[in-house]
């Protein structure tokens, strides 16, 4: 195509933001992981680590956005490309922010929060992995105009994902329930914590969700 031969492809870009994005995700489920085996240490590890990946993941946001700008032909809408992308770079933030949380205080699960707790990470990563595969599927759909049997197929798998967004939003729920059934047996700084880490858990799936929501826009403006 002509924008090909006159523009670096900024999917390609996009991609690989994605995968750091994903990167972020799995450590911070290994981060929870070890707050739950009580390893404030390795908590503390663990977050350093996801800082240094959201360093690495601003600095190729940066690129794409310098690429963007300079980009006189682009395969979808500007607009919508940069929706995506902020949406994806939002991942890794929120990764890079509950590690901060972690590390603020020395944080213990509550037994009663452990289910509610592990069904909320569950869902909101399963969000972000999903998402992860719309990203994937951009130069097939770049390969087909957005258009075809493959734009049907990923609009079917952001239905998907707007009903996993919906199942984690439903998580969120019920851990918000569980932790103020126990909110007599918590310090004041307990409760106030768990409910910005739900709230930021729950932050991840919005925002994977929103990214391939757009996605979706690429594809009804094609």
């Amino acid at each position: 195509m002509l924008w090909n031969l006159l523009a670096k492809n900024p999917f390609r870009i996009l991609q690989d933001l994605m995968q750091e994005a994903l990167r972020c995700t799995q450590k911070t489920e290994a981060l929870f992981e070890a707050l739950k085996q009580g390893d404030q240490d390795l908590v503390e590890e663990i977050a350093k680590e996801i800082s240094q990946i959201e360093h690495h993941c601003d600095r190729i946001k940066q690129e794409l956005r310098s690429h963007i700008s300079k980009s006189i032909f682009l395969p979808v809408d500007r607009r919508d490309l940069l929706h995506v992308l902020s949406n994806m770079d939002a991942i890794p933030d929120i990764c890079e922010d509950l590690g901060v949380l972690l590390t603020l205080r020395r944080m213990e699960v509550p037994q009663a929060l452990e289910a509610p707790l592990s069904n909320l990470l569950s869902s909101s990563f399963f969000v972000v992995r999903r998402s992860s595969e719309v990203i994937s599927a951009l130069d097939r759909l770049l390969e087909t105009g957005f258009t075809g049997p493959d734009a049907l197929e990923i609009n079917k798998k952001i239905d998907d994902i707007d009903h996993l967004e919906h199942l984690a939003d439903k998580a969120q729920d019920q851990f918000g329930k569980s932790l103020f059934l126990i909110e007599d047996d918590l310090k004041p700084a307990a409760l106030l914590m768990w409910n910005k880490i739900a709230n930021k858990i729950g932050d991840l799936a919005n925002s994977a969700e929103r990214m391939s929501s757009h996605v979706r826009l690429m594809i009804s403006s094609s």
